[in-house]
């Protein structure tokens, strides 16, 4: 069984990277890097009834800068742990995402 590299050094772990089908292992284009990261963005800042505030905006335009930059952008750990519980939420297949809400994120 080949396997191949995975994007993981010392420093930090990009495993979670989703590959897009019939690209191979072309990274994504910047636009649409942002395009999910300001739907995400939303969602998380309605979550939180922050939506449309200058925390938002602020966050946002950091998001933008970093991606400018490097072509991605790091999760904060709060945004991090609402994707993680917003993804086992929506697992229909999870037998037991009931418990999603009680996912609890560590420093």
């Amino acid at each position: 069984m080949l396997r191949k590299p995975t994007l993981c050094n010392e420093k930090s772990c990009l495993g979670s990277v989703m590959a897009i089908p019939g690209r191979g292992d072309e990274p994504r284009d910047p636009e649409e890097v942002l395009n999910d990261a300001k739907d995400f963005l939303g969602q998380y800042f309605a979550s939180i009834r922050r939506a449309n505030t200058p925390a938002h905006e602020a966050r946002w335009n950091a998001v933008q800068e970093e991606v400018e930059k490097t072509g991605t952008y790091q999760l904060t750990t709060t945004e991090l742990v609402f994707g993680a519980k917003l993804a086992w939420r929506n697992a229909s297949r999870c037998i037991g995402r009931i418990q999603w809400s009680k996912l609890q994120g560590t420093r």
